[in-house]
């Protein structure tokens, strides 16, 4: 096969100089973090702590790095759908989009989302063929009590994707509860203490400050070495400096912070850089994440996680600012994607649902994300080997005007041909006797029937009566 050469923005010199900004950032400035015990560890792990403020030595933050481990296997619930993250592995992973406020339906338009659209985004993310890291908190369900919601949401998590998961942002006891419902419905006691099957992606607040909970749901992740993301959302200009380079180092600088934490509770804890700052809308101040301005802060960041770190970088991707599945949308999630892709990031974010600046999401989005990303993967495969002098008399067998419909080299390959899954590719008279329909059309008819042929549950009787039992009894809890 012929690899493709990757996108670079920095050359050697370049990544040294970041680095080195990095250094002197996080041993003159430091970073601030919110948690009594996050401080005690970095104290104790050698860090200068003073209040809040926390400054960390060039030896600990590079012994932390080479902690770090370049690769690691990610276990799903079903075995037969693990994979390994990090150098090495066979593709781009995905995981969907987190935390939308707002859904927007092509028949209704937007609207607040509900516990049922959590459902629904767990069983399409299962459903799909090219998303391989189920879970997370795609939308904010208004329908449920805050309180408690976690119970909530990780029960539909376990009934609904047995892939790796991505978990989320809560306090110690939180992320001890989800720990134990995961391993209630795995059915073994235990079993994350030995398979990472999770992660969980921390933001910190730019600039350069983690606060308590984040910190929390970082350590509980690190003693049961389950994975962690730390991921940066600044803005040039706003929460890091406006230069693409500064931008880059401050970056830097936050998420590598938090892999000290990280190595410090449990070394060896897999760790996952996480860059996604951009440069907003300098009119008004608001966060944009299709600029090519993003790509290029990003980008410096996966050349030092790939080629400076050899730590596994997680990049957001296949996003838009648009605010209906568009023009602007296919256009931003291609472009972004791309990107991210050839830039070498070992996981995409974002892609299967993200719209209106990571506002908002849309099933017929993940439907666009899911097809936008089977493209790239088939760029990535790149030219398979081939056989010169079958090639040659192919072509001689065919002549001038001839055919090579009937080719064996056609008659064995037509079937591996790239098809998209949304879009089409059909004659405008049979596109027009069809309906005519457009791309949102089909794409919820492709998610309907996604639903509609998936499981009403992953889980067997047992395990559904014991994690019902379990949700209950703690929402039944003071």
């Amino acid at each position: 096969m012929l690899k493709s050469n990757r996108f670079r923005l920095a050359d050697d010199e370049m990544l040294d100089q970041i680095h080195e900004a990095t250094v002197e950032v996080l041993e003159t400035c430091g970073v601030d973090f919110e948690d009594e015990t996050a401080r005690q560890i970095m104290k104790d792990g050698g860090c200068e702590v003073d209040g809040w403020r926390i400054k960390i030595p060039r030896a600990i933050l590079e012994k932390t790095i080479e902690q770090a481990p370049s690769s690691f296997m990610f276990h799903g619930r079903n075995e037969d759908k693990s994979f390994l993250v990090g150098e090495g592995q066979s593709r781009p992973h995905t995981d969907p989009s987190f935390g939308a406020v707002r859904i927007h339906d092509i028949e209704t338009g937007y609207r607040d989302c509900t516990m049922d659209d959590m459902t629904k985004f767990f069983t399409l993310i299962q459903s799909s063929d090219i998303c391989d890291i189920g879970g997370g908190w795609p939308v904010e369900p208004a329908d449920i009590p805050e309180k408690k919601a976690h119970l909530h949401v990780f029960r539909e998590m376990v009934r609904h994707t047995d892939k790796p998961l991505r978990s989320f942002v809560g306090t110690t006891e939180e992320v001890q509860e989800y720990f134990e419902l995961y391993e209630i419905a795995k059915g073994e006691k235990g079993y994350l203490d030995t398979h990472t099957c999770m992660f969980a992606s921390i933001n910190p607040v730019s600039p350069l400050t983690y606060a308590a909970f984040p910190l929390q749901t970082m350590i509980e992740h690190a003693k049961k070495k389950q994975a962690i993301c730390t991921l940066t959302c600044a803005m040039s200009g706003i929460s890091a400096p406006m230069s693409i380079m500064g931008a880059a180092v401050m970056q830097n600088a936050e998420m590598l912070a938090g892999n000290v934490l990280l190595q410090l509770v449990n070394p060896g804890t897999p760790y996952i850089m996480g860059p996604a700052s951009c440069r907003p809308d300098m009119k008004s101040g608001l966060y944009a994440n299709g600029s090519p301005e993003a790509n290029m802060i990003n980008g410096l960041s996966i050349q030092m996680a790939v080629e400076r770190y050899k730590i596994p970088v997680r990049i957001m991707a296949g996003i838009t600012d648009a605010k209906v599945v568009d023009a602007q949308a296919g256009m931003e999630t291609m472009q972004t994607l791309i990107h991210a892709v050839m830039a070498g990031a070992h996981w995409i974010h974002g892609c299967f649902g993200s719209m209106d600046s990571l506002n908002a999401t849309s099933f017929e989005k993940i439907m666009l994300g899911e097809e936008a990303f089977s493209r790239v993967l088939r760029l990535l495969e790149g030219l398979k080997d081939w056989d010169k002098d079958t090639t040659v008399s192919e072509i001689v067998h065919a002549g001038p005007r001839g055919t090579y419909f009937m080719e064996p080299t056609t008659v064995m390959n037509f079937r591996n041909t790239w098809r998209p899954t949304v879009s089409t590719q059909e004659a405008y008279q049979n596109w027009a006797d069809a309906g005519s329909k457009d791309f949102s059309t089909m794409a919820r008819e492709r998610w309907e029937k996604m639903l509609a042929d998936a499981p009403e549950s992953l889980l067997d009787d047992d395990r559904e009566q014991a994690v019902n039992a379990f949700v209950e009894a703690k929402l039944n809890q003071a």
